[in-house]
């Protein structure tokens, strides 16, 4: 399977993993219409999964900007970015080298290309360019096509498309089966309009020439629209800007075309807009930033309104630049639809493209796009919708070694030579395809691939195994078979004749793109344990007339009926550790449930060839399924080298959230259970495993990396903390079950058989339930760590927390009276997780009556705060936000001010740490005193939060506390003159992210460990209560 390289590439052993007791990963952070300071420029970079993850959080869209792996499992990369945030990068690690051709930036480069002007690219709006050739092709063939206009794009241009046809102008539009070609969504993708201009000239060009062709626009509506996005699209053509993506939306207001402005057109459409922080970003900066709304923009309602006004049988939605042929679901990784059938019988297959070069996939197979034009055309308006991501600069240049073209001149990725030939040729192996879904749009269910693919009428969801009397069984089917039945034979014998119902779906998935083919399902009834089962699914094919029919077999396993199903995924025939005899932990579990008064049946992976259960034909016969890892680590064939995976462990997720779908309960531990998927791009199994063998080769072709989407989304679990229950002994900490869960009062040690362990910090803490019900999760059950973790109070149940938001300067002071004395400190616990070398935290100080502020160092024998003034001095955070902080460095940022000097904390604090304030050189004095959090444009962590204050005059303690009832001598006065104004500020709280032993959702249980390491009491009540709480 040949993968685009994007994602392609192994990390660390545990990349995707957080240390114990975490410095914890940045959660999106609060949007802002403020930028990073800087220009768009080019990058290069060879990085890992980590620094992958870095990128995405930045706003780069991963789909586009890997550029090919490494020998090492890493990939190169190429990314545009404003220069504030590739420093930002730099600082956490990403290598980002400005991108430079023989010495000069390829900005530069690009810029005088544009000043010396273009041979075969235009504008939209120039004389001469695209609008005028679509307003010139519609006076010159009057008979064969009309000029529409689709809406107005945000500056007030018309976004024209051109219909194509006989008697196109006389005919009502959507009369005739339709099919429209689309492109710029995205600026920058210059070879697309060129396509969609070509194609149209094309078309009209050949008609009365050539009979295929004719016969198409006799019988069909062509639509053309070439420049989605005008005002963005010209914006390219403008100095300095050749790499903008977004629409031009001025989304801060100051009236210019800024960094940070624009919305990307193909995040704004409103199915799944914002389902998740991933598939596209709330961040205004951000290359895929969605807008403030669904269809908030007016280019996306032209697009929208197009579509319902015609009713197009087919949308080709051209981008650039990766070579890909996709379509399907966008907003959940690897999720087959109905109408799939249809997709890839004109797409093709690998080792088959209808577009040669590209590779035709899923449009999620790898990573998540949400309120995208596909997902919404298919499923809301029932116009199915592909994406061909056209050529590459290299990949063109390459085409033609004698030419002036050479990859390693390209300025970007997305700059398609300005070489005729060179588009031409692109063009031209996009023909085949783009007719093929002309022909298909007259019976789209019976497509015209251009590759000799056929659809199958009726596909079958096989499997070998049931565990149950009664059977569900489920085909893909087209929706217009008559009279589709099920027919079932058991031991031989025809027990019965059913007519199949169709499937709506799930809880989260399921009945969506099924215009034309949908699944149905009936039941087998009557079979009993060890029969031998023939399932034959016929139907009748009308157009054209044809019967259709399909079968399975299965057999039904002797130990079935119990209310759990423990699902041992021991991997005791694996590699990864190596281990002999059968399953450990399986006898334990089954006891345990036993106990808590719940019958068991064994699905053993191992046992069943290391094959994962199927959904229907095992799991869903069962109330819970309680999935133990035992002692396995890696799912592992004997022979995979590290950094690889058995492919079973993948499918086995993929089983189990169908069946979590379904409305399933799922409980699953183990001392590495899940590790593989946490390290979320660390480990790869080979896609094609049943016929071509493992994954030999982590982080090349044909392997695919497993990532943490399951995790994230269905489990709860968005961060997993590394060995986040082990001592520095390597031994587990206590366990306890919180107040106000279902472990309530729970308590328990494991034994020394758990010698890693896990913690999670749950996905609410980064998505908000009442933002995002659909990931509401919990950390009911905690480590007995001896101390509060990061985020929980250090003493008793409050604190302060700082919150996070861009632009802030929150201050949390107290007047402190050192008349008469000789010293004086104040002290406090912090843990805060701060954007290093950008965000601060610091303690100011200044005489009552006056302005003469300087910081104070941590005294405290700890090395905590340092002298430098980051990156956001020199990006201008004093005079642009923060003119307090002149007090404190210099315009040439060195750490002295007008009055005084600069010491602060900035990065993870690794935990709770104590802060010493010296106030001794104050004495005689009263001084105000304040902790302060101050942050820059964008990109917040965690925050800051802050225990145990006290303060100590002459020796004495004159004031103390834990923030348990009030603020007791503290205050929260808001940001200093000058500064923005705080969104939010200090305030007292509880544990604010919320993190422990065990994550929590309405239907899932993940556990940090495995349940046979505690005692026979502690494992039932663990599991009862589980149990209890899921199927409530």
């Amino acid at each position: 399977m040949r993968r685009p390289v994007a994602i392609v590439f192994t990390a660390a052993l545990v990349g995707g993993l957080l240390a114990a007791v975490p410095a914890a990963a940045s959660p999106p952070a609060s949007p802002s219409a403020d930028s990073p300071p800087g220009d768009l420029e080019i990058y290069t970079a060879t990085v890992d999964a980590k620094g992958l993850d870095l990128l995405g959080e930045a706003g780069v869209d991963r789909g586009h900007d890997v550029v090919a792996p490494t020998g090492d499992g890493k990939a190169k990369v190429e990314v545009v970015l404003p220069t504030g945030e590739a420093a930002k990068l730099v600082e956490q690690g990403v290598p980002l080298k400005l991108k430079k051709i023989d010495g000069v930036k390829a900005t530069t480069l690009s810029a005088r290309q544009s000043a010396a002007g273009y041979e075969v690219f235009t504008s939209y709006s120039e004389a001469g360019g695209i609008r005028d050739d679509m307003v010139a092709t519609t006076r010159a063939y009057p008979k064969l096509t009309k000029l529409v206009k689709a809406g107005k794009s945000g500056t007030g241009q018309d976004i024209l498309a051109v219909k194509v046809g006989k008697n196109a102008s006389k005919t009502k539009d959507g009369s005739k089966p339709a099919v429209l070609y689309g492109a710029a969504q995205h600026a920058r993708e210059w070879i697309t309009p060129e396509m969609v201009q070509r194609l149209m000239h094309h078309m009209l060009d050949q008609y009365g020439k050539d009979r295929r062709i004719t016969k198409i626009l006799d019988t069909t509506e062509l639509w053309f629209l070439p420049v989605q996005n005008p005002d963005g699209y010209d914006f390219t053509f403008t100095e300095g800007n050749r790499e903008w993506r977004k629409t031009v939306r001025d989304n801060n207001g100051d009236g210019q075309v800024t960094v940070g402005d624009g919305v990307d057109m193909n995040r704004n459409f409103p199915f799944k807009w914002g389902y998740d922080n991933e598939g596209s970003s709330p961040q205004p900066f951000s290359d895929t930033y969605r807008g403030p709304e669904p269809a908030s923009e007016p280019e996306t309602q032209a697009t929208v309104g197009l579509v319902d006004k015609v009713g197009f049988e087919f949308f080709v939605n051209y981008h650039s630049a990766a070579e890909l042929l996709l379509y399907g679901t966008g907003w959940q990784v690897d999720t087959p639809t109905p109408d799939d059938e249809i997709y890839t019988a004109l797409a093709g297959n690998d080792a088959n493209s209808a577009i040669p070069g590209y590779d035709p996939d899923i449009s999620a197979e790898l990573y998540t796009t949400n309120g995208d034009t596909d997902g919404h055309t298919h499923e809301e308006q029932g116009t199915l919708a592909f994406t061909p991501e056209m050529a590459t600069c290299a990949t063109a240049s390459a085409v033609d070694p004698d030419d002036e073209w050479e990859p390693e001149a390209c300025t970007s990725v997305f700059a398609f030579p300005d070489d005729e030939e060179l588009v031409q040729a692109e063009f031209e192996k996009n023909i085949p395809f783009a007719l093929s879904l002309a022909e298909s749009a007259h019976d789209p269910d019976d497509p015209k691939s251009s590759i000799g693919q056929r659809v199958k009428d009726i596909r079958p969801d096989a499997f070998t195994t049931s565990y149950g009397t009664k059977q569900t069984v489920a085909v893909t089917a087209k929706r217009k078979l008559k009279g589709l039945l099920m027919t079932y034979k058991i031991n031989g014998r025809i027990r019965g004749i059913t007519p199949m119902k169709e499937w709506k779906g799930g809880e989260k998935y399921g009945g969506e793109n099924d215009k034309h083919y949908a699944e149905y399902r009936a039941a087998v009834k009557g079979q009993k344990p060890g029969d031998k089962v023939e399932v034959i699914f016929t139907g009748l094919n009308v157009k054209p007339l044809r019967s259709a029919k399909e079968s399975f077999s299965y057999t039904v396993a002797s130990d079935i009926g119990g209310d759990v199903l423990i699902l041992a995924a021991e991997d005791y025939t694996g590699a990864s550790p190596a281990q002999t005899g059968g399953p450990n932990a399986v006898a334990a579990y089954a006891a345990a449930l036993d106990d808590a008064g719940f019958s068991t049946d064994v699905y053993d992976i191992d046992a069943n060839g290391r094959k994962a259960p199927h959904d229907l034909g095992v799991l869903s016969h069962y109330d819970a399924v309680v999935w133990q890892t035992g002692n396995d680590i890696i799912p592992r064939n004997v022979g995979q080298p590290g950094g690889s995976a058995a492919k079973w462990g993948y499918d086995t997720e993929l089983r189990v959230r169908d069946y979590l779908n379904d409305g399933g309960k799922v409980l699953i531990a183990g001392k590495y259970a899940l590790y593989a998927q946490a390290a979320d791009g660390s480990y790869y199994y080979h896609p094609d495993e049943e016929t071509a063998g493992s994954c030999t080769t982590p982080g090349a072709y044909p392997c695919l990396p497993m990532g943490n989407d399951f995790l994230q989304y269905w489990l709860g679990s968005y961060q997993y903390v590394d060995n986040g229950g082990t001592r520095d002994d390597g031994t587990a900490f206590a366990l306890s079950g919180d107040e106000d869960g279902p472990f309530a009062g729970f308590a328990a040690q494991l034994d020394a058989t758990q010698d890693h362990t896990g913690a999670f910090v749950a996905t609410s803490s980064f998505l908000p339930a009442d933002e995002f019900p659909q990931f509401a999760s919990s950390a009911p059950l905690s480590w007995l760590r001896g101390f509060g973790d990061p985020y929980s109070p250090y003493t008793g149940e409050w604190f302060m927390s700082a919150g996070s938001a861009d632009q802030s300067y929150k201050r949390l002071a107290t007047t402190v009276d050192l008349t008469g004395a000789t010293s004086g400190s104040v002290d406090f616990k912090f843990s805060a997780d701060v954007e290093a070398d950008w965000d601060a935290l610091f303690v100011e100080v200044r005489p009552v009556g006056t302005d003469d502020w300087t910081t104070l160092p941590d005294t405290g024998g700890t090395s905590d705060t340092t002298q430098s003034t980051g990156d956001s001095c020199t990006s201008g955070w004093v005079a642009e936000i923060h003119p307090q902080l002149g007090h404190y460095m210099n315009a040439a940022c060195e750490p002295t001010g007008t009055t005084g000097e600069w010491n602060a904390f900035s990065g993870n604090s690794a935990g709770w740490q104590d802060w010493k304030a010296d106030l001794s050189a104050y004495a005689g004095q009263e001084v105000e005193v304040a902790i302060v959090y101050a942050t820059d444009w964008g990109t917040t962590n965690l925050g800051v939060w802050i225990d145990d204050a006290s303060v100590t005059v002459g020796g004495a303690t004159v004031s103390d506390t834990s923030f348990e009832s009030d603020l007791g001598d503290w205050t929260v006065p808001g940001a200093p003159a000058g500064s923005p104004g705080n969104p939010n500020d200090w305030e007292r709280g509880q544990q604010s992210v919320d993190e422990g032993a065990a994550v929590m959702t309405d239907d899932s249980v993940l556990f940090g460990f495995g349940l046979e390491g505690l005692d026979a009491d502690a494992r039932s009540d663990l599991l009862g209560r589980s149990l209890d709480a899921l199927l409530e």
